[in-house]
């Protein structure tokens, strides 16, 4: 017995099957999506968390200009340098193009950041057609990523996370897909370079090139495996000589990570959260669309085995780390769409017409969730204050881009906020001592600026900012400060000082 009335048959199968108001969907939330990040990406200079400046931009400032904050993990050697060298090789392009200075490099660094979290939306759809998702399925599963709150307030941030979701997602798509006949060599070849360029960026994603390589042994396509295999191992080898030009040893920065982080178990220093630390943050951050996310995305088991798989045990991983951040998810999220998709597909044939509503209902939490992403909350986000998750440290950091622009400059203090919620020398482009909470007394002379809460301090007034004020204290040369030494906290400092240390000039 037919659970719908046999009328509806058409209508339900019409509705499905039509494929121009599905690509006129598909090309409105890949525009919207780009729209907005773009919009965010020129009004935003908030940090959500100092990995986004001090492991990326300050070191590829330091690169190409000679000056930075640096913090602990390139005084020891945790980091590998593959990620601020696109950066700082960006950043000489630019400079060669004329766009030197902050006040022009940053607005491109990051609209360049935001339009490569679309290329993780279109590979989205590409993983989805490539594992024989239906067009709806599809582009809606395009959609809630494209219109996901989450994504867009992490698209223009410099962050690990975010950068490899792109190469992760494509390179899946290229690797995984239901294959036809063989396999093209190229596809094999550009796919496990990307996924090898994400290990690169972020060593967590080391999960996915591995599951990669599983998924197609089990799947018995032992010639694909050797190639990927054979391009992966190239990759590693890539990853051991950076170390090894940088920091004096073959995969240094792998060995320390895993090092530091696994057996020591040290991530802990920055904080502990319980297992529930996840699910409670992506609902208070999602809400209904994460759950709908995640009830299709198991329900896509079937058509999409590999991908749920590796979506889930990514996230067991993470879950199983003491230190929990809810941006160390962000390269699982296009899975999760990717996996909800097919959720819809299964639905559908089990029940069309349920099919046809869950379809529905997903579009509309993705529009809903497009439509509050400016409500998200540092709380949302599972970080310890109150307040709105965007522009934090905006108006320091858009200051310290007005400092740069004064030919008197020769010392900067910040008397307001935290230098680790600012843009540092990647704003302040200038070779000047920038103090944070260290700030020597002003009788010192060793800064003749501060950026300080407004009214708070006298002086000639440049330039005010949503309360905070960039000031001119003094018209006297500075005294150099032979003491000053460009360490972000006082962890870094004992890290530069201690046998571990690994600091090249």
């Amino acid at each position: 017995m037919t659970p719908w009335p046999r009328s509806l048959d058409e209508p339900l199968r019409r509705a499905w099957t039509t494929v121009g108001p599905w690509k006129a969907l598909l090309a409105l939330s890949l525009l919207s999506g780009a729209a907005v990040r773009v919009w965010l990406a020129l009004t935003d200079l908030g940090v959500h968390w100092p990995d986004e400046v001090y492991q990326s931009l300050e070191p590829a400032h330091r690169l190409v200009y000679g000056r930075s904050v640096v913090a602990w993990e390139f005084v020891a050697g945790a980091r590998n340098f593959f990620f601020p060298w696109l950066l700082a090789a960006t950043l000489k392009v630019l400079s060669v193009l004329g766009l030197d200075g902050p006040s022009r490099y940053l607005p491109v660094l990051r609209v360049g950041l935001a339009l490569s979290s679309m290329v993780t939306v279109a590979g989205v759809y590409r993983l989805s057609k490539a594992l024989r998702s239906s067009l709806p399925a599809a582009v809606a599963a395009t959609t809630a990523l494209a219109w996901m709150s989450l994504a867009i307030y992490f698209a223009p941030r410099a962050a690990s996370e975010v950068v490899t979701a792109a190469p992760v997602t494509w390179g899946l798509a290229l690797l995984l897909g239901v294959p036809l006949g063989p396999t093209p060599r190229w596809k094999l070849v550009v796919g496990a370079s990307l996924l090898g360029a994400a290990v690169l960026l972020r060593l967590h994603c080391g999960l996915f090139a591995g599951g990669a390589l599983v998924t197609l042994l089990v799947q018995r396509r032992f010639r694909d495996a050797a190639w990927v295999g054979a391009v992966l191992a190239g990759w590693a080898v890539a990853y051991g000589l950076i170390d090894l030009v940088t920091w004096g040893g073959f995969l240094h920065s792998a060995l320390f990570y895993l090092r530091f982080n696994v057996l020591e178990g040290r991530a802990a220093e920055w904080g502990t959260a319980p297992t529930a630390f996840y699910t409670k943050h992506l609902v208070k951050s999602l809400g209904v669309h994460w759950v709908l996310l995640a009830v299709l995305g198991l329900l896509g088991l079937r058509r999409a085995t590999p991908v749920v798989l590796l979506a889930a045990a990514f996230l067991l991983g993470h879950l199983a780390l003491p230190h929990k951040e809810l941006r160390f998810l962000v390269p699982m999220l296009p899975l999760l769409c990717v996996a909800a998709g097919a959720g819809l597909d299964q639905v559908r044939a089990v029940r069309p017409l349920l099919g046809l509503g869950v379809l529905v209902t997903l579009l509309v939490t993705s529009a809903l969730s497009f439509a509050t992403f400016r409500s998200l909350t540092r709380r949302d986000l599972g970080q310890w204050d109150e307040g709105s998750a965007y522009d934090v440290g905006g108006p320091q950091s858009r200051l310290l881009v007005a400092a740069s622009k004064q030919e008197d400059l020769c010392g900067l203090a910040l008397l307001v906020g935290n230098r680790h919620d600012t843009f540092a020398f990647t704003a302040l482009h200038r070779d000047v001592p920038f103090y944070g909470f260290d700030a020597p007394p002003r009788d010192a002379r060793h800064y003749n600026y501060v950026i300080a809460a407004e009214g708070a301090e006298a002086g000639d007034v440049i330039a005010t900012d949503h309360g905070v004020s960039l000031v001119r204290v003094s018209r006297a040369p500075c005294v150099k400060d032979a003491a000053w030494v460009p360490w972000l906290d006082e962890r870094t400092r004992q890290v530069a000082q201690g046998p571990q240390s690994r600091w090249k000039r």
